[in-house]
């Protein structure tokens, strides 16, 4: 047998045996459990890429969460393109969603851990962010092109996940300045749509509050977004670090 012949996947009823078969010898997630957490796996991985020259072994497979898998899949992507801001190829989620959207400092993440329950799934930039790299902090100007391509990439798969889970509820946290953007994403992901703005001067109390100054330009760039039409992206150049689009 070949090199290539040994590193293929296994496909169709076989493939399918294989796969619950191993998520039956480890049916929670590894890199949560090395973390203190019990969450359970959905897919089993290979932990060097078949394509990187990894086995089909069991030896070579270990099983994760979306989150983690997605994490670990942007980790092994090698291409400098953008990721997409606003992928069309998304389907609505089969579990209730609710899309959190507002400006920098308007309490999105601090409503969605008041709301959010321990079976549910959070699907938040920042802190997928903070998962990638563990030094990043919001509004310090950590947020590199290579850390927001990766992240936005975790969070699509994670959004594409939505399609065929079950049990629990969604939360997506994105800033969606505008009307139509947030009528996009409640279109493309269905659910409902929480806008959350206690005002420019609050917002901007909050952050220097919270010592990020930096967030203060983020909340004007939002306010400015909010009253022009918008323009649906699907590349970038930079994003702000609350995950849309400075220039289109």
């Amino acid at each position: 047998m070949n090199d290539w012949a040994a590193a293929t996947r296994v496909r169709g009823r076989k493939g399918t045996r294989q796969r619950l078969r191993r998520l039956a010898a480890e049916p929670l997630c590894r890199h949560c459990a090395d973390r203190g957490i019990i969450r359970a796996a959905v897919t089993p991985d290979h932990i060097i890429p078949l394509g990187l020259g990894g086995s089909d072994d069991d030896s070579n497979i270990q099983c994760l969460c979306e989150e983690c898998h997605a994490i670990k899949t942007a980790g092994e992507d090698v291409t400098n393109q953008g990721a997409s801001n606003h992928p069309d190829w998304l389907k609505p989620s089969a579990i209730p969603i609710t899309i959190v959207c507002g400006p920098p400092c308007s309490g999105k993440t601090t409503y969605v851990e008041q709301q959010a329950g321990p079976s549910d799934i959070v699907i938040d930039i920042d802190a997928i962010a903070l998962r990638l790299s563990p030094t990043y902090k919001q509004w310090t100007g950590a947020l590199t092109f290579d850390l927001t391509n990766r992240a936005i990439r975790v969070r699509n798969a994670m959004l594409g996940s939505l399609v065929s889970r079950v049990g629990g509820k969604a939360w997506l946290i994105v800033s969606a300045p505008t009307e139509h953007e947030r009528a996009w994403w409640q279109r493309k992901l269905g659910g409902v749509v929480v806008l959350l703005n206690p005002g420019k001067e609050e917002c901007k109390r909050r952050a220097i509050a919270r010592a990020t100054p930096l967030a203060i330009a983020g909340v004007e760039r939002w306010e400015i977004a909010a009253r022009r039409p918008w323009k649906k992206s699907q590349r970038y150049s930079i994003v702000d670090e609350d995950g849309w689009p400075i220039v289109e």
